[in-house]
């Protein structure tokens, strides 16, 4: 396919959001400055030159009365009541701010961005008043104990500055997130080998150059997954090929051996003939272990279909049943099912159970005795096997479902090829299911558990 390699570059997409961002802000900032304003012009709040009109029109009293009388000045005001030549007469100021009135007196400091001095010439010498240049809140309770208006505004403009930033965040992960989804769905069907698919592209310009290097990785997979399966599929035909051939000469062998068995021999060539089909017969297990190696993969194809759970449950009763009557094997059983419907291929499922009772076999006692137990919750079907050997190891309990593996020398067989258990756990998964193992609460004896899912209706 041709994916477009054009489209916005990384940089660009990062200039832009950080436009927006900036335009976020002033917004913010906008915002912020508007709600200021609407509420310093509302009857909560006095404006900021309100104390100076306040000194403004109790100038003539302040500049005439005699003698000074400090109540006229409005609230939240302090004073310094100055002589002709410059000598205090009075004041409520504190030394720090009635330096700074002395100043403002010789014209040396003035007003800052939050208060303000006036000068008022009276008839016995000068009176400096230091005020707010900030705005108040009317109500004297609410400037007691609510954030200076100022303070307001910063916060306004933090909340506002954040609110945009997190706003425009969102949007643009959104828009990324978008354009991410072509590599993310290309990335989940490459990882489940599902190769027949088109992949998408972006309008980022960096990603589809991901999406080119993700759509050639996805041929060359397929090629290699190709030709993966001819040679395993020539690896099968000749294990069954091979199995088949051998056949033929083993089934010579052992005939032969026992027409010569059946004739006089001396006590050393009967012993002989023995070890000819005593290993004939091994070599006839081997080839039939080939036969189930080459089937192990195989179980992807069988066919799944619904059945009840009474209709499982006594297919796998029968098989047990005929196991046990070939092996003098004693049978347990345990049934305790519900009416369910279950999706499973019948045979491959009886050949699972049929595996794990073989194996059960090899290391119980000499007198098999083995527990089989069925049952349902709400969800599963779970198919219970249990001998009454030594168990499971703790190795055994690891690695016991893996290909080949034999375990220990106190549990091994010269009949057990590591394949009965793997089978079982790759038929279990075949059926979305799980095979579990451990061993009993007493110790005398290793569980073997199938636990199938059940149909949701």
């Amino acid at each position: 396919m041709g994916i477009n390699h054009k489209g916005k570059s990384l940089k660009f997409v990062f200039i832009q959001y950080l436009v927006s961002v900036g335009g976020g802000l002033l917004l913010a900032l906008g915002l912020a400055v508007l709600s200021f304003f609407l509420f310093s012009v509302s009857s909560f709040v006095l404006p900021a030159d309100h104390m100076e009109k306040q000194i403004l029109e109790s100038k003539t009293v302040l500049s005439q009365s005699d003698p000074f009388d400090s109540s006229v000045l409005p609230d939240n005001t302090k004073f310094l009541l100055l002589s002709e030549d410059g000598q205090v007469m009075d004041s409520d100021m504190n030394q720090a701010l009635k330096e700074k009135a002395l100043q403002f007196h010789n014209q040396e400091v003035y007003s800052t961005a939050s208060s303000a001095f006036m000068e008022i010439k009276r008839i016995d010498g000068y009176l400096i008043v230091q005020y707010s240049l900030e705005p108040q809140y009317v109500n004297s309770w609410m400037e007691r104990y609510f954030p200076k208006l100022n303070t307001v505004f910063g916060i306004l403009l933090i909340v506002f500055s954040f609110t945009s930033i997190v706003f425009i965040t969102f949007v643009w992960t959104k828009r990324l997130s978008k354009q991410l989804v072509p590599m993310l769905n290309a990335s989940e069907e490459i990882a489940k080998q599902n190769l027949d698919f088109e992949i998408g592209s972006s309008n980022i310009k960096e990603f589809n150059h991901v999406l080119c290097s993700m759509d050639e990785m996805k041929v060359a997979l397929g090629n290699s997954l190709k030709e993966n399966w001819v040679q395993e599929e020539n690896r099968r035909n000749q294990i069954s090929a091979l199995t088949h051939d051998l056949k033929t000469p083993i089934s010579i062998v052992q005939g032969n051996a026992e027409l010569l068995k059946n004739t006089p021999l001396t006590s050393e060539q009967k012993m002989y003939v023995d070890f000819i089909l005593k290993n004939a017969s091994r070599i006839s297990e081997y080839a039939q272990t080939l036969t189930l190696v080459g089937q192990s993969d195989r179980w992807e194809y069988g066919l799944l279909q619904e059945i009840s759970v009474e209709d499982v449950t006594v297919s796998i009763q029968e098989a047990a049943r005929e196991i046990a009557d070939t092996n003098s094997l004693t049978i347990k059983e345990s049934i305790q099912v519900e009416h369910r419907i279950m999706n499973v291929d019948l045979k491959l499922l009886e050949r699972a159970v049929l595996n794990v009772i073989r194996n059960a076999i090899e290391h119980s006692k000499k007198r098999p005795l083995l527990e089989l137990k069925l049952e349902t919750d709400s969800y599963y079907f779970y198919i219970e096997i249990k001998d009454n050997g030594i168990g499971f190891t703790k190795e055994d309990l690891t690695h016991a479902t893996e290909l080949f593996y034999q375990g220990d020398k106190s549990r091994k067989s010269q009949k057990n090829h590591g394949i009965g258990l793997y089978s079982a756990k790759k038929i279990m998964e075949f059926h979305h299911g799980e095979i579990l193992l451990k061993n009993s609460e007493n110790g005398q004896g290793a569980i073997v558990v199938m636990k199938l899912p059940l149909s949701n209706e």
